[in-house]
């Protein structure tokens, strides 16, 4: 049995960030099950060490230097799992104690960042990128790497179990299967810290440009909450994907609405981790999102996304492209609200068929990483390299995004 050190868990404060590692466990678990899979996390705390634990009990944590060492004289191969980019210290750690050899699964790369991380992917034995932007610039490196291919965030393949605090919160909020929409919003920026009134941000641009454009960014959802429930009877849900997006919610959206709308909305007064959002989800009609794992854990779900994305942020939206969603992707500041309104009435007015699409968006992405999957495990059996680039060619013979990719110039 071959054992794979699973890199990732990158913080807790974001449920995306959280979502990756089970969704790499339930893939490993499904199209890897002959391999035993250790996890070497950066945080894990605030109840997701109990989580993972308790949807895969058979998991092996490497924490201490101990277990660290451990799991580095025992695992065959590492694999940096989903996120923006690598841990190149982790994997150059990696690389000096063991010799052993490593990939990458379901990256976004918005440039190289620096000789050193170029020299990490060139020696990689896999890259799988998340989205077709990252996978087509790293193609133009002429990285050493042999194996550089599409695979969905890992995030697609999350499957937890029900939380029950989620049925509690659905029930006291009078939230009824099928009866409200969420609505996440975002600042362009992350901030580094935050409190009850203030964000704070790592320079003073970050900072100018996150509070300039909060403004209208929250004017346009607004104006969209205020349409859902005026026109569609709907409750909505104002939620968060990372904590400060809380009292993001609560002062920008929720307590500037009018009292005859803000009565319909439920405002999530807690930050919550990826198994209560995903129990909620599981029950809502729709999602409004300005940032990215939520809306897959919808589409996972079968139920539709629409996600706006900010300029400032990374490749990572173009996922939604890669799958078949581009209808559901707008691109916030060409964007008003009236657009994003004409998107959601065209979801509720035939609902059915938004289903079936988002249905058709789950599975394409489940296939690309059934055949990422696929070619991990030839690697790990040490099978040829023929058989391993006949399924790269036939990934990229097959592959329609390959046009819309050249167009990007990127």
């Amino acid at each position: 049995m071959k054992k794979i050190l699973l890199r990732g868990s990158w913080q807790t404060k974001n449920i995306g960030d959280i979502a990756h590692t089970p969704g790499f466990l339930s893939l490993a678990g499904k199209f890897l099950p002959d391999c035993e899979i250790w996890l070497w996390p950066c945080q894990i705390d605030l109840g997701v060490r109990e989580m993972l634990l308790k949807n895969f009990p058979r998991l092996r944590i490497a924490e201490s230097d101990t277990e660290l060492k451990e799991a580095f004289e025992t695992c065959d191969f590492l694999i940096n799992g989903s996120g923006p980019g690598i841990d190149s210290n982790g994997i150059q750690l990696w690389k000096d104690r063991t010799r052993k050899p490593y990939g990458c699964f379901g990256i976004s790369t918005d440039g190289l960042w620096s000789e050193h991380k170029r020299e990490i992917l060139s020696e990689a034995s896999f890259i799988f990128c998340r989205d077709s932007l990252s996978e087509f610039f790293l193609k133009q490196q002429e990285l050493a790497c042999r194996v550089i291919a599409f695979a969905s965030d890992a995030t697609f393949g999350l499957h937890l179990e029900g939380d029950h605090s989620a049925a509690t919160f659905l029930q006291e909020n009078g939230l009824e299967d099928g009866n409200f929409i969420c609505v996440i919003p975002r600042l362009r920026y992350t901030p580094s810290s935050f409190d009850e009134n203030v964000f704070f941000f790592s320079s003073p641009q970050r900072e100018a440009e996150s509070m300039g454009q909060v403004e209208s960014d929250m004017a346009k959802m607004r104006e969209v909450i205020c349409h859902i429930i005026e026109h569609n009877h709907l409750k909505v849900l104002i939620c968060p994907e990372m904590t400060y997006q809380v009292p993001m919610g609560r002062r920008y959206l929720y307590e500037r609405l009018p009292e005859s709308v803000r009565k319909h909305v439920v405002l999530k007064r807690k930050y919550w981790i990826t198994s209560e959002a995903e129990s909620v989800y599981s029950h809502a009609k729709a999602l409004i999102s300005m940032e990215m794992h939520s809306p897959i854990i919808f589409i996972n779900k079968h139920k539709p996304a629409i996600l706006l994305r900010q300029a400032e942020d990374t490749f990572k939206g173009q996922m939604w492209r890669d799958i078949g969603l581009q209808d559901w992707i707008l691109e916030l500041n060409a964007t008003d609200a009236d657009l994003i309104i004409q998107r959601m009435e065209a979801i509720l007015h035939d609902y059915s068929a938004a289903v079936n699409q988002a249905s058709a968006a789950s599975e394409r992405a489940m296939e690309s990483d059934r055949k990422a999957m696929e070619q991990i495990r030839m690697i790990l059996e040490n099978d040829s390299w023929q058989k391993i680039a006949e399924i790269s060619g036939q990934m990229a013979g097959k592959d329609p995004r390959a046009a819309e990719v050249d167009d990007k110039k990127v």
